[in-house]
């Protein structure tokens, strides 16, 4: 059929440059010179033209239209453009293109944001943060360590929202631990920041003890089933008896050998801790400290940000960040399982100006063909890896080897950031005729990558034959920036720093492949290196490892490299020449550890045979390129591979200003132990060599720079070529992120004494371009703050922590800190690990006593002062008496060195005994005591307490009160100290500041008297007064725990008829306590219904091979929620005996009221009640249809293999209804659910459980009788 078009629209087509052709060709493409074009926009259809006013809803039907233009007219001259209008495109699947989708290089094909907008492509959900809704379970509560983050995490049913794919935590890590990692799982974002899984410690490390068991390793067959066994010294894990899937990330062995780990077993008395599975070379100890951290833990959420999800019920758990409480950005989960861009044996394509986010796999995958180009887009929040060409990642189908052809690949301009694993991985190249990939990142900005996968995940991987990293900024990352594999490759102009930030033994730009000894011909030159490993050993710029050889590295810049600029371990060939080397530790360190030729020596036993190998099936690589560009090969057996004596280090510039060289480097710059090196002409200078301005940063040389004049023929680096230049990333981005605003998760938090904790304001938005945070405390005696936001809580009392954006000061924000008392104690040091703020050095050290007893030692003629400033304070400690103290020997104590000058307490050996005294800061005696005997005797340990509140100061010597005092011009606050004088040194120890207490006054009780059923329980609560109190601490008692009992919270339970009396007792006072009479009812008559006929009707329990009926009986045998369908149940109990089978893990239950049979309450909205029997505990929940954990008590009840009689059911009361469980005459549960909206239908169906393991079943059997 024909169309028509009138002239209106003819002159709109035109000047839009689209029109509709037919012929059988797509609708909604525009042709002429400039090319063809489609568009796409969220709200677009698939059904549509493809045009302007018509746009296609997805890129798939843009590709599709592409396909049958280039079927019908072929590509129009200029290529086609496919325009993505403004908008989210949420993606399920990769965007798959394959050579069909190819252009040409006059015609390509072009994906990009139309001008001046921005389209997203997501791999992410959105969760609406109406969703959330604060935590009510107290299962779940209980479990949450931190008292005050109970009250603040919220929950999001993702399940209920549709979302049931979250992933599997799996292993994963260096070499063979990621041989059985699965795709990661769900990640959680706000605002496009990651939050942190829920973890502890909340930052850095912790260590292990002894080793129990190595466990196995790499060449054992159970390395993937085993884990070994070591010791822990901290007591967090006894908190965490109820988390079943504990993961440990960290080093278990060497440095190199990163590992994610999950906890097989905790054993809290022996504390030691079981892993999985094993670990590369076993559980070891070795040069280079061990270190790891626990996460997904419920238990540890405590921290703004951090997130749990528990996978059985689908719930997210989540301690809302600043963001979420000020709505600022979404909150998303990743959901994309596949690569977002999967292009293979495509040609020229280009993807422009695009935002690809979330996923758990990887941005873009490009196998094979040529010329496809990724530009100018924002690449962040993948999981796996960013850009991956010519390598499949680990969780797509693999490809042969052959098809990993493609060639002349571009990653270009484009801002990668936050990815899980490594950002770009380039190969490609002809590894037989070392024809170059010529892949290519280019001035991109790569930052912040591996942290998901942190073992050997660059930001930029080569491999293969001649391909480039150049003009990039690359920094942010757990280990190296570039690794490199292969021949020929181009590392050029890139500036890297921040790199290795986690891990030791790696380089910035780091090779291992000493094995393959063809390998070479990698150029690294005008790269700028800095601020690398200046505070972690082992972390190095340039690294060719383990025997690498045939590498260039010309015209770089060293700046406070920590350790090596270039550190050789063994390599060959390894040629520097015209480097420069600024505060650089070691500028050149030829590594001698595995040179040698003795017996066992590395290269006999861990190469030569492979060489020999390598040689022998490549004919010598006669007749082959290789031989043609490295002719040395020709001679590698005759060299001498013991001692390298290849490697070259000339015309370098090493000049350091700030940074101590090491002592082992050499004239020429370089630490060469076996003076194996040909280093010459190169400058150590003691004067700068000619910079435009060093302290700036500008490497730059000026023209009359000293350094040509030192070095001959010494070449310019061209500094100003190195990084970025330009526009990164999006276009239509603005160049700077304006900060919106600042602000604290909480506006109030709650420290005990003498801790420190985290109390940061957040930017919002959190990447803004200026994020700096000034803080400060309104009462520094009560809260200090320092500049990273950690407050220390000094002394009891409320101060206010004020946050301010230092680029705005306008934009500020209040947290309101309260230093509880908790013990009391303010600050305590015992040296044992350290002198904990006092200070150490040649006159105050700290000393080991024979019983290996750490004392702080200092010596005569010195004082030592106390870390931080104290007011009222009671300060204990014990003090070592050195074996002579002659006549005149003293020491004194400072009390508040301050604004008014200090307060002495002093104690002086006499002719006629001892004195102490008390003096102000002018030396005026406020109070002397003078004894006839020493009361500090020579060789003697004694107990020292010092009390002072205000002007008053009480001095006590081993428990007897010595002295008292007033010093009415004391400072308010101030240090506090010793000083020695007249004696070789003084030793003290377990020096403790703590309150003075405030003493509790009464106790009050919610309530005097109040009736209970059995099995019922209800919290009583108590409070201390005063409000200040220092030790609110209560105990509680029962009169008749067989009638009432209570437990530590002052939970009651019922449990036969009578009364009885709760008493609450003061922890700090015995005497002062308070009591409630509580009656216990007798048992009432609630209706009971027999399920004896239910019990033998085959006909109306669920149809399943599970349910069968042995002896009259039912038996539920098999996995599932079995229910009688022939009646609904209400409000009587329903007696019934039951046998339980073994648990195994597993659990059995009822679900009383449920809206069907057959259903589990989880599934489509089933409601009732439902009990789980788990083998050491019983759960009530309702689900309305939500889950709610109404009570949680001990399973004391129903063991494995025994025969119950049983009562259950849910009867009407007054005030709601009331769900009961006996096991005979024992009330289990008794419970009122007081909801007076209760969705739960007054009648139901009655549904048995069986989710126990290994086959194992529930036997119901009738009751005698009713009575």
């Amino acid at each position: 059929m024909g169309k028509r078009y009138s002239a209106l629209g003819l002159a709109v087509c035109l000047l839009l440059g689209w029109f509709p052709v037919a012929h059988g060709v797509p609708h909604g493409y525009a042709e002429g010179s400039a090319g063809t074009a489609f568009y796409v926009a969220p709200n677009g259809s698939d059904s549509n033209s493809g045009g302007p006013g018509d746009p296609f809803q997805t890129p798939e039907a843009a590709r599709d239209a592409i396909r049958t233009l280039k079927s019908t007219n072929g590509l129009p001259a200029g290529g086609v453009t496919v325009y993505l209008r403004e908008g989210t495109y949420e993606r399920n699947e990769a965007f798959e293109l394959t050579e069909a989708d190819s252009g040409t290089a006059d015609s390509p094909i072009v994906y990009r944001s139309y001008p001046g907008e921005t389209a997203r492509l997501t791999g992410g959900t959105n969760l609406d943060r109406s969703g959330f809704e604060p935590v009510t379970d107290p299962a779940v509560l209980q479990r949450i360590i931190d008292p005050a983050a109970r009250g603040q995490v919220l929950r999001f049913d993702l399940k209920a929202h549709g979302l049931t794919d979250y992933g599997t935590i799996s292993r994963h890590g260096y070499w063979k631990a990621s041989d059985i990692s699965e795709l990661p799982p769900m990640e959680l974002y706000i605002d496009g920041q990651g939050m942190t899984l829920a973890r502890w410690p909340n930052e850095g490390t912790v260590q292990m003890g002894d080793i129990v068991d190595p466990g196995p390793t790499v060449d054992d067959p159970d390395l993937q089933t085993r884990g070994g066994t070591f010791h822990y010294d901290y007591d967090r894990p006894s908190l965490w008896t109820q988390a079943d899937d504990i993961w440990l990330d960290g080093i278990f062995g060497y440095s190199w050998e990163w590992s994610y780990n999950r906890i097989a077993s905790i054993d809290t008395e022996q504390k030691t801790i079981t892993l999985q599975y094993g670990e590369m070379s076993g559980i070891q100890k070795n040069w280079y400290p061990d270190f790891h951290f626990a996460e997904n833990l419920l238990e540890e959420i405590d921290r703004p940000g951090e997130y749990y999800i528990d996978r059985t019920n689908g719930l997210l758990y989540l301690l809302p960040n600043a963001a979420f409480k000020t709505g600022h950005g979404d909150v998303t989960v990743t959901t994309l399982r596949d690569p977002m861009i999967s292009a293979r044996d495509a040609s020229y394509v280009s993807f422009e100006e695009l935002s690809l986010e979330y996923g758990r796999d990887t941005a873009a995958v490009i196998i094979g063909g040529s010329h496809v180009t990724i530009d100018h887009c924002d690449i962040g929040n993948f999981a796996n890896k960013a850009v991956s060409v010519n390598e499949t990642t680990r969780f797509m189908d693999p490809v042969p080897d052959d098809a990993l052809t493609g060639h002349d690949h571009l990653v270009s301009n484009t801002h990668i950031h936050h990815i899980g694993g490594a950002a770009v991985t380039l190969n490609g190249g002809d590894a037989v005729t070392l024809t170059p990939g010529n892949n290519k990142v280019e001035n991109s900005h790569i930052h912040d990558f591996a942290y998901y996968n942190k073992a050997y995940n660059p930001g930029v991987s080569l491999s293969g034959v001649g391909n480039q990293a150049i003009g990039n900024e690359i920094h942010d990352a757990p280990h190296p920036g570039i690794l490199i594999f292969g021949n020929d490759h181009l590392v050029e102009n890139n500036d890297i720093y921040d790199i290795c930030k986690m891990f030791s033994d790696l380089g910035a730009i780091y090779m291992n492949e000493g094995a393959t000894p063809q390998h070479r011909g990698t150029v690294i030159r005008h790269n700028y290196f800095h601020h690398i490993g200046e505070n972690k050993p082992g972390v190095e710029g340039v690294y060719p490892d383990n025997l690498t050889m045939g590498l260039t590295i010309e015209g770089n810049i060293f700046y406070k490299m920590g350790n090596s600029g270039i550190k050789n371990n063994m390599g060959s060939y390894i040629k520097a020449d015209n480097n420069i080397f600024v505060d650089t530790y070691i500028p050149y360190d030829n590594q001698e550890l595995f040179m040698g030729d003795g017996p066992g020596n590395k290269v006999d036993t861990a190469y030569m045979p492979q060489w020999k190998a390598l040689f022998e099936q490549n004919d010598n690589f006669a007749g082959t390129p290789y031989l043609e560009q490295y002719p040395e090969l020709a001679n590698f057996f005759d060299e001498n591979r013991y001692y390298p004596d290849t490697n070259t280090f000339t015309n370098n510039v090493v000049y350091n200003k700030a940074v101590q060289r090491s002592k082992d480097v050499d004239a020429q710059g370089a630490r060469d132990v076996n003076q194996l090196l040909h280093a010459e002409g190169n400058w150590v200078a003691d004067q700068d060599p000619g910079f435009e301005d060093l302290a700036a940063g500008d490497f730059r040389l000026k023209d009359d720079a000293a350094v040509f004049a030192r070095i001959p023929g010494f070449e310019a680096i061209p500094f100003e070529q190195i990084g970025t230049h330009g526009k990164i990333g999006l276009t239509a981005s603005p160049d700077t992120v304006e900060l919106a605003g600042v602000a604290f998760p909480s506006s109030s938090v709650t420290l005990e004494l003498g801790t420190k904790a985290p109390v940061r304001a957040e930017p919002i938005p959190w990447n803004a371009s200026e994020t700096g945070i000034a803080y400060s405390s309104s009462d520094p005696n009560v809260a200090a703050v320092d500049a990273g936001g950690e407050a220390e809580a000094l002394a009891p009392g409320t101060a206010v922590i004020t946050a301010v954006s230092k680029a705005n000061p306008a934009l500020k924000a209040e947290c309101e800190v309260t230093v509880a008392d908790g013990d009391g104690v303010m600050h305590f040091t015992d040296f044992e690990s350290g002198g904990n703020g006092w200070p150490v050095d040649a006159n105050r050290s700290i000393a080991e006593d024979s019983d290996g007893n750490h004392w702080y030692r200092i010596v005569g003629g010195a004082n030592a002062q106390s870390p931080r400033d104290f007011s009222d304070y009671v300060l204990e400690y014990k003090v070592k008496m050195p074996a002579a103290v002659p006549v005149g020997a003293n020491f004194l104590m400072y009390d508040r060195n301050g604004e008014n000058g200090s307060g002495y307490v002093f104690y002086k050996k006499t002719e006629a005994g001892s004195l102490w005294g008390y003096y102000d800061s002018q030396w005026q005696a406020l109070q002397e005591v003078e004894l006839p005997q020493d009361d500090l005797k020579p060789g003697s340990v004694n107990e020292i307490q010092l009390v002072v509140q205000g002007a008053s100061v009480s001095l006590y010597v081993n428990g007897e009160l010595r002295m008292q005092g007033a010093n009415p011009a004391h400072s308010a606050s101030g240090k506090v100290g010793f000083y020695v004088e007249g004696l070789t040194d003084l030793q003290f120890d377990d020096v403790k500041f703590s309150v003075i207490r405030e003493p509790v006054t009464g106790i009050t009780l919610d309530r005097g008297a109040f009736t209970l059923e059995m099995g019922e329980i209800v919290p009583l609560t108590a409070a201390v007064q005063p409000a200040n109190a220092s030790n609110r601490k209560i105990k509680w008692v029962s009169s008749a725990p067989e009638t009432a009992s209570v437990d530590e919270a002052g939970v009651m339970t019922g449990h036969g008829q009578g009364s009885a009396v709760i008493t609450a007792v003061s922890d700090a006072d015995e005497g002062i306590k308070a009591s409630a009479k509580v009656t216990v009812r007798p048992w009432p008559n609630y209706p009971i219904e027999l399920l004896n006929k239910a019990i033998k009707d085959k006909k109306n329990w669920t149809d399943s091979q599970a349910v069968s009926f042995p002896r009259r009986n039912v038996r539920f045998a098999g996995e599932g929620a079995f229910g009688y369908e022939k009646t609904k149940l209400g409000g009587k109990l329903l007696r019934f005996r039951a046998k339980f089978g073994a648990y195994e893990g597993g659990w059995y239950g009822f679900a009383l009221r449920s809206d069907r049979t057959g259903d589990p309450t989880w599934v489509n909205g089933n409601k009732g009640y439902l009990v789980v029997i788990k083998e050491d505990q019983i759960e009530l929940q309702s689900w309305k249809p939500g889950q709610t954990m109404m009570r949680i008590v001990p399973n004391t009840a129903f063991k494995a293999g025994g025969e119950y009689d049983i009562e259950i059911g849910v009867v009407p009361v007054e005030g709601g209804r009331r769900f009961i469980l006996k096991s005979g005459k024992n009330v289990v549960l008794n419970e009122l659910d007081a909801d007076p909206s209760n969705p739960i239908a007054a009648e139901g169906y009655f549904n048995v459980y069986n989710y126990a393991k290994g086959g194992n079943a529930i036997e119901l059997m009738a009751a005698k009788s009713k009575s």
